[in-house]
């Protein structure tokens, strides 16, 4: 007997696509919003009379910490709620964050105001994602869950572009008029900008219907007892995510410095070059994601999809010696190979997630993943600093970021290979589902 008493059909692909678009918007806004922080930090830090140490606790601290703490129970929230209503809601707390940030006047309204931004910002990746996998059917999700990573890159990019000139000319016409908009500083012109244009978001969100879940296992929302059915595959992907994180982290964010200290190279030499490198990098990597992940559903199954990851991860292993390369062609070289496969890798977890994880679970799901990418962050980039010094000072700088990425890349490929193999727990029966509700965690 069908739990279910009748299957319901996707959405129309005018719709899906409509509400894809939708969704690509928002990964851009908040991801632009994120980004643009670092061209804020001086003038923020000027205005406020606030230390180095303040400004990093405000701008990344309390936004990634309340990022990770709310990611889970937000996820939760969206497999048992409308997910539209919950866009809406966060969108309009994303405003109210950058209004507060505006109006800041020291370190504890700023830090209020990016913990409301990470609450938010917690909401809509899941919400994003558990949309993306009822508006889409299988064989067409996985370009679908990488357009909102696109959205991203796309975001990232916006934010240099219309950040930094946005924040030009607003210091220009500051400088021109001290009364210009109240005389409010620049930096808070940028925020409260930003503002408006998230609002102006909040009407279109809520032209999206909330799609008939799809692919559910059991009646409302799921478990974390039921989520553990799951444990062969969601163990060892977390794994993966973990080392992956910890990887990029510990490489990625030691390259400015590498660049300066061990190559020569000012930040107005290698901006530039640097900059579109990892924009082309990264995007090239999320669409190879995609098409991989499509690649290999169609001809492996479910249990094939993170096979690319793990071979792009194993990629990264070899790239991660950037640093100790003999010059700066080379070290571009290894640049542009780490962050492709490294793309690649991170992007196949999600499409992963929503094809194997039940509809009512997968907002769960994916605030673990956020937790796992999240916290692996904070300890890798230290620990490169730190083997760095323990091999013999600042110019082990290299040694150190391939001391910790090149290993941290061969267990995330393990990790992939052993969530790739056919799972022997994520079978329950319904039976085992109403018993596992009975006992709720």
């Amino acid at each position: 007997m069908s739990f279910e008493a009748s299957v319901p059909s996707y959405p129309s692909s005018r719709r899906a696509r409509y509400s894809q678009a939708i969704l690509v918007a928002i990964a851009f806004f908040t991801a632009m919003d994120i980004y643009v922080i670092s061209l804020l930090v001086e003038p923020i830090k000027h205005d406020l009379g606030l230390t180095d140490v303040e400004v990093g606790i405000a701008n990344t601290s309390a936004l990634y910490g309340a990022y990770a703490l709310f990611c889970i129970p937000m996820g939760l929230l969206v497999d048992r709620s409308n997910r539209v209503r919950m866009l809406a809601v966060a969108m309009a707390m994303w405003c109210l964050g950058l209004l507060l940030a505006a109006f800041s006047q020291g370190l504890w309204l700023l830090v209020g105001s990016k913990a409301v931004l990470g609450i938010a910002n917690a909401i809509t990746l899941p919400a994003a994602m558990s949309l993306l996998a009822d508006y889409f059917a299988p064989e067409r999700r996985a370009m679908a869950t990488m357009s909102y990573g696109l959205g991203q890159g796309f975001g990232q990019a916006g934010a240099v572009f219309i950040g930094g000139l946005g924040l030009g000319a607003l210091t220009r016409a500051a400088m021109g008029d001290p009364g210009f908009l109240f005389g409010l500083a620049p930096w808070r012109l940028a925020s409260l900008s930003f503002a408006a244009a998230g609002a102006l978001l909040i009407p279109v969100i809520l032209t999206l219907r909330e799609p008939q879940r799809m692919e559910g296992r059991q009646a409302g929302g799921g478990t974390l007892r039921e989520l553990w059915a799951y444990r062969d595959f969601l163990v060892p992907l977390l794994a993966g995510t973990t080392f992956l994180s910890g990887m990029s982290t510990g490489v990625l964010n030691w390259i400015p410095p590498a660049l300066t200290r061990l190559y020569g190279q000012e930040p107005s030499q290698f901006a530039g070059w640097f900059g579109t490198v990892s924009l082309v990098s990264v995007l090239a990597g999320m669409l190879a994601g995609g098409k991989l992940g499509e690649r290999f559903h169609r001809h492996a199954g479910r249990d094939g999809v993170l096979r690319p990851a793990a071979v792009a991860a194993a990629v990264c292993a070899p790239a991660s010696f950037m640093a100790m390369m003999p010059d700066l062609a080379w070290f571009a070289a290894s640049t542009v190979c780490f962050t492709i496969a490294y793309a690649i890798a991170i992007s196949i977890p999600m499409i992963a997630i929503a094809l194997r994880i039940p509809n009512q679970l997968r907002g769960a799901a994916m605030g673990f993943y956020i937790v796992t990418v999240s916290l692996a962050g904070v300890v890798a980039a230290p620990l490169v600093a730190w083997v760095g010094a323990a091999l013999g000072g600042e110019d082990m700088l290299g040694r150190g970021m391939a001391a910790v990425g090149a290993p941290s890349a061969c267990l995330a490929a393990l990790s992939f290979w052993c969530a790739s193999r056919p799972a022997v727990h994520d079978e329950l029966s319904h039976e085992d589902l109403v018993v596992a509700r009975r006992r709720p965690v």
